[in-house]
């Protein structure tokens, strides 16, 4: 029998308690988180799994594809920037987020999906001016509103603002 198991089998006949070594070491608290992490890296190795959380791994990719580099700055404006006056919708700006995507690098985007001639409603959203007008139009409202199509919010056409990506 190999010697490590003879000292493990011998550990039935000693208590927790015991001052004998070595079962006085084997029975102490560094032992049993050094196997509870021996147990979780088996495990993983086991069964191909990643050390980080597949849910982590997730969220990284989808942070780090929204991440600019505008997040994070001392001047951007934010909820998490008290010396902001303005606030975003930027979800990586967020609070809740916000530390999770500080280590994160920013994707580089070479084409943009925004429509042409974007415009802002007062409640942050972001369409296309042209296609705006035209659904409010649809819609049967009265010059000088829009509706927001996601939301159904109606709003003066004066609110809208325009808006300039950099």
């Amino acid at each position: 029998m190999v010697p490590e198991l003879r000292r493990a089998a011998a550990l039935l006949a000693y208590p927790p308690n015991t001052r004998a070594e070595p079962y006085k070491t084997m029975y102490s608290q560094s032992r049993w988180d050094y196997l509870a992490n021996l147990f979780v890296k088996t495990h993983h190795e086991l069964f191909a799994l990643p050390e980080q959380p597949l849910l982590h791994i997730a969220v990284s990719a989808g942070l780090s594809a929204l991440k600019t580099p505008a997040c994070h700055s001392k001047y951007a404006s934010s909820s998490s920037n008290a010396s902001s006056s303005t606030t975003t919708v930027c979800p990586i700006c967020s609070t809740e987020l916000n530390e999770l995507a500080r280590g994160l690098r920013h994707v580089q985007h070479s084409k943009s999906s925004v429509e042409h001639d974007p415009v802002v409603l007062p409640n942050g959203r972001v369409y296309g001016r042209d296609r705006l007008l035209e659904m409010s139009a649809k819609g049967g409202l009265e010059e000088g509103k829009v509706k927001d199509p996601t939301t159904s919010e109606i709003y003066d056409a004066s609110s809208v603002r325009k808006v300039f990506f950099s």
